[in-house]
């Protein structure tokens, strides 16, 4: 492998690293979710700035020997600041930074798409911080493999119909009809809910925010596809941990 490469990636993460230094996360579209460290990023004005939720082209040394990687520059396309003066959209996008931590599944190329659009969605639009949020999670499940159709039952194979609540799968992490269901799963996806996905997921991310929804529609299908989640992740989020983001709803 080359000493010098460079990837267009995202800051996932940044932790502090000794006295003088950060230690970021990066989704990178060539190389996965990497460990990178930035010398001086604490100390000089001149050293490279990649805060959290940066998008743009890193240029890295990679240590053959240590296998690991130094920023060397970074050329940010979009360090997504306006992110951060709200809260909601804040704990949104600190929410999907997690949950490609815990679920990244090799689709780097795939997964760094749908943050980056993700990210500037949320710059552009923060009053549809819901319908981005359950797009970003409704897709991450195609991207993992694990969204169905949602117009028959994935183990039996039986056609929904049209006013039918569809139940889950917690063996196959996915809905299901209620004979197929897991006996302790209480997750119920209303048809309304259903045909919303089902509309929405042929469009692009961006087309698909523009479809209307109610706020309490909105609600329903968020905490749902968040405690979805949750169930793909293996276990608790700490960006959920507060109930912001199920709480909130869109003006």
């Amino acid at each position: 492998m080359e000493r010098n490469v460079s990837s267009l990636a995202i800051v996932l993460h940044s932790q502090r690293y000794g006295q003088l230094n950060r230690r970021l996360k990066l989704l990178s579209v060539d190389f996965g979710i990497i460990d990178v460290v930035s010398y001086g990023a604490r100390k000089s004005l001149k050293s490279v700035k990649a805060e959290v939720f940066s998008d743009g082209q890193f240029f890295l040394y990679y240590n053959p020997v240590k296998k690991d990687y130094t920023l060397k520059d970074a050329q940010i396309i979009a360090t997504h600041d306006d992110i951060r003066k709200d809260l909601v959209s804040t704990y949104s996008a600190l929410f999907f930074c997690e949950l490609l931590l815990r679920t990244n599944g090799g689709e780097s190329a795939g997964e760094y798409q749908l943050l980056s659009t993700a990210l500037d969605l949320l710059s552009g639009l923060p009053l549809y911080t819901d319908r981005i949020l359950i797009q970003f999670i409704h897709r991450l499940t195609d991207l993992l493999g694990l969204r169905t159709d949602l117009t028959s039952c994935p183990i039996c194979e039986r056609e929904y119909g049209p006013q039918e609540v569809i139940s889950f799968s917690s063996s196959l992490s996915c809905p299901c009809c209620s004979r197929c269901a897991s006996l302790e799963s209480n997750m119920l996806l209303p048809p309304g809910a259903r045909r919303y996905l089902v509309v929405t997921s042929p469009m692009g991310y961006e087309e698909s925010v523009q479809v209307p929804l109610s706020p309490a529609a909105a609600s329903r299908i968020k905490n749902y596809l968040l405690r979805y989640a949750q169930i793909i992740a293996g276990g608790a989020l700490k960006t959920l941990s507060a109930g912001i983001l199920q709480t909130a709803v869109d003006l």
